[in-house]
């Protein structure tokens, strides 16, 4: 962004805006991403215009002699793979918090029981955004629910066939029955911690997990930049060459 001139930072803004969009629209993210994203990336380009110098008539700026061209360029690499890692750290962890925060609060002072739920017909169905979706519809106290059997399962099967021979229709599950909910929120699968705690201990964790795994990315790029730096030739030991010479 700052080699671009002035015009090229918004135009490049607009780009990278349109390619987030896309992006995330096809993979079925969150629409409030889509607002906090693009307000990330005019942000660095407020940033890349205001601290980037006015043009001046001047003589161009040497380009410094390098030690070690090969080192540069590995260095180069990394600090742009560290780059790239750091961006998926925020944008999967960002994802991961605020589904398990919208769950917290789906679930956070709801009325729940335990009740069984009998399988009486599975469904494996592929997404057109990709995954698959796999589930079932049952009796839950005489009524019919629908169940999502991915924390039943814990592992997508490839088939529906393989799906039905794990799950097969009579196949009684344990779980949480929450009568003020509506949809497959209402019915969830059995586990010591309920939806709401569980829920509410992901969200805690991915912050953790992200906050620490951004400050080793931090560390890892200052220490890289370092590296990269002591790889061009000081000007005094240039001028000393020179001297020399």
């Amino acid at each position: 962004m700052m080699v671009l001139p002035r015009i090229g930072i918004w135009v490049g803004a607009i780009i990278q805006i349109t390619l987030c969009t896309v992006f995330m629209l096809l993979f079925g993210f969150p629409k409030i991403m889509i607002l906090v994203f693009s307000g990330f990336i005019l942000a660095g380009s407020a940033f890349a215009a205001w601290v980037k110098p006015k043009p001046k008539q001047a003589a161009p700026v040497p380009v410094r002699p390098v030690s070690n061209p090969v080192l540069l360029k590995i260095l180069g690499v990394l600090l742009g793979a560290c780059s790239l890692i750091c961006l998926a750290l925020v944008i999967f962890g960002f994802v991961i918090f605020m589904n398990a925060w919208t769950r917290w609060h789906q679930y956070e002072g709801q009325s729940y029981h335990r009740a069984e739920f009998q399988v009486r017909h599975v469904y494996y169905q592929k997404r057109t955004k990709g995954g698959t979706d796999i589930s079932a519809s049952g009796m839950v106290e005489g009524h019919l629910e629908y169940l999502s059997l991915l924390p039943y399962v814990h592992s997508v099967p490839r088939s529906e066939a393989e799906l039905e021979s794990k799950v097969p229709t009579g196949t009684v599950i344990s779980v949480y029955l929450f009568p003020n909910l509506k949809g497959r929120a209402r019915v969830q699968v059995y586990d010591p911690v309920p939806p709401a705690e569980a829920s509410h201990r992901m969200a805690v964790s991915t912050v953790k997990n992200t906050l620490l795994a951004l400050a080793v990315m931090a560390g890892l790029l200052f220490v890289l930049t370092r590296l990269r730096a002591l790889c061009f030739v000081e000007e005094q030991s240039v001028i000393q060459q020179v001297g020399s010479g």
